[in-house]
């Protein structure tokens, strides 16, 4: 059983309500000039201190709970759980984020070393879900999309390289011998390759 803050929130109003309602309280068709809040000495005298009174709200309606409660109070929406594809999707982003900076080797997949279609075949193996090797066959296998609907785990492709599209007009790859893992604008790929 979970408890939220907004049924503690209405619990404590609730409470609230009834202590500054008490002042309300009298016999019927009485006033409650005796009341605690008229400076009497408290519950033993005035009205409610006589046995068999029949008791009843004889003053105005009690108001309104004040303010709003304060945002921290609130328990916000949840968010939904990220579907399995999407987890990976960030997961193969974030691999080949990591990946900034190392050099490129010919037929490189990691852990020291990439070249540029065995960058995105680790991340997406570290995704858990392995694509082809080769950049031919990653763009002969893979579904083709339009480079405009590109989404963030894409492979990007051109004649002889690919990439990783990681969002934002951004695609990370290891460009050539003597060059390291990089980022570049996506708009020098001609299409994206959907690995699912």
């Amino acid at each position: 059983m979970s408890h939220s803050p907004w049924s503690a929130y209405g619990w404590l109003v609730a409470v609230a309500a009834l202590t500054v309602g008490c002042g309300h309280l009298g016999r019927r068709g009485e006033a409650a000039s005796a009341g605690v809040g008229q400076g009497s000495a408290g519950p033993t005298a005035g009205p409610w201190s006589q046995p068999g009174v029949a008791w009843g709200w004889v003053g105005p309606a009690p108001q309104a709970p004040g303010p709003a409660p304060l945002p921290w109070l609130q328990a916000p929406a949840p968010a939904p759980w990220p579907s399995a594809r999407e987890t990976q999707v960030a997961r193969a982003v974030v691999f080949a984020r990591a990946q900034l900076g190392k050099p490129y080797c010919w037929g490189g997949t990691g852990p020291s070393c990439f070249d540029c279609s065995g960058l995105t075949y680790a991340a997406w193996r570290w995704a858990g879900d392995p694509i082809p090797r080769t950049s031919e066959l990653q763009q002969a296998e893979l579904t083709n999309v339009a480079l405009g609907l590109a989404q963030p785990g894409d492979v990007v492709w051109r004649p002889g390289h690919v990439g990783l599209y990681v969002g934002d007009g951004w695609v990370i790859h290891s460009p050539r011998t003597g060059e390291v893992v990089k980022a570049e604008p996506l708009g020098k790929y001609d299409r994206a390759l959907r690995p699912f």
